[in-house]
């Protein structure tokens, strides 16, 4: 079946017709579904802007009959037409089992307010991760460096980068291993400086050195 880009400036999005489009909406240059069709005034041939507009900034003349003067209209007949024909999601190997017109494909993508499950979108915390729709209630549970979070040791409360990177390196609460490798294991970082004074393997001077 023949394809469409679409034009949400990602060229990964390819649009996939659930029939084959009339050769009649075919670009008579790059010979794939017209985007933003433009109709010559000359001969009637009909090319995407994307695709002739070189073409006129160069002066050139019409690439289908030759005439030296291009001059161009937007078909808006014709891009009804094509907006009207069914396409399914690009995101369908991804599951998404939306079939619709090509004109609602920009709202079933849409970032924002869209209902494709499977398309990429932001993290709402705004840390930078992209992850399936489907996917971002999990994500802001669980693995957004951004989500509140409380410190496992004491009640400070703030994002989990912060806390795992920036607070755990003061907390008092936060759990050190003792340096002498003793029994007791991990000790408060509030307590160590007290148990270094009472652990067994705390090397000492001795008093008739």
């Amino acid at each position: 079946l023949k394809m469409a880009a679409s034009e949400l400036g990602n060229a990964d999005y390819e649009w996939e017709f659930i029939e084959p489009p009339a050769a009649d909406f075919d670009c008579e240059m790059c010979h794939n579904v017209l985007r933003e069709p433009f109709l010559t005034t000359c001969c009637g041939s009909h090319f995407c802007q994307a695709c002739v507009d070189p073409v006129v900034k160069e002066g050139k003349p019409c690439p289908s009959c030759g005439e030296g003067e291009l001059t161009m209209i937007l078909d808006k007949k014709t891009k009804r037409k094509i907006f009207s024909l069914d396409v399914r999601c690009p995101m369908w190997r991804r599951g998404c089992k939306w079939v619709g017109e090509l004109g609602d494909r920009s709202d079933h993508l849409d970032e924002k307010d869209g209902d494709c499950q499977f398309v990429d979108v932001n993290c709402s915390n705004a840390c930078g991760g992209r992850v399936q729709r489907r996917e971002l209630p999990t994500h802001l549970k669980q693995a957004c460096p951004k989500r509140a979070y409380v410190c496992d040791y004491c009640p400070f409360e703030a994002t989990f980068d912060v806390v795992t990177t920036q607070h755990w390196q003061v907390c008092g609460y936060f759990p050190l291993p003792c340096p002498n490798k003793c029994d007791v294991g991990r000790v408060e970082r509030q307590n160590l400086e007290q148990h270094l004074k009472e652990c067994s393997l705390q090397e000492v001077e001795c008093d008739f050195s």
